[in-house]
């Protein structure tokens, strides 16, 4: 039998008077008790504002999945990163791009809730971060490296076969 059923019917044995009104308070604060346990919506959720900013400026160490309940994910972020300089720190490239997908896409906390907090801001704060990486990548390709916005034209190539 469902939960608001047992509830109607613990109503209605109130006030008959079969049950008195302490007895009513009990068996409801149980009966609610049971519910939040099945779906997991104890507490707050967490926050996709806090996530994404932790994954942001934390990301390579996993904060922010220790702070969504990924235990497991977060610890071989952070052991991927410490142990990054004796691999020449291709580690530390995989969790960085590891921790902006995640940015991205995670919506929901270990327990299967979804992220609170304002909706609209998460989706400025992650297309904020897409045109940071995207800026972050032309300048490092392009602007750094030196590395030519266009293609050579017959005449340098003449030139560089003389």
């Amino acid at each position: 039998m469902n939960d608001p059923v047992n509830l109607e019917k613990l109503a209605e044995l109130r006030d008959r008077g079969i049950i008195d009104e302490a007895t009513f308070e009990e068996q409801k604060r149980t009966i609610f008790a049971k519910a939040m346990r099945e779906t997991g919506e104890h507490g707050n959720p967490k926050s996709g504002i806090v996530y994404i900013l932790l994954a942001w400026f934390l990301g390579t160490i996993g904060i922010h999945n220790f702070y969504a309940g990924y235990v497991v994910r977060a610890s071989v972020q952070l052991l991927l990163t410490l142990f990054s300089p004796m691999f020449l720190f291709v580690p530390l490239i995989v969790t960085a791009l590891w921790a902006f997908a995640e940015l991205l896409f995670q919506n929901k906390s270990r327990g299967g809730r979804r992220f609170g907090g304002n909706r609209m801001i998460i989706r400025l704060l992650r297309l904020a971060s897409i045109v940071w990486f995207g800026f972050a990548v032309y300048s490092a390709a392009f602007v750094q490296f030196d590395i030519p916005l266009e293609l050579p034209t017959d005449e340098d190539l003449s030139i560089a076969e003389q």
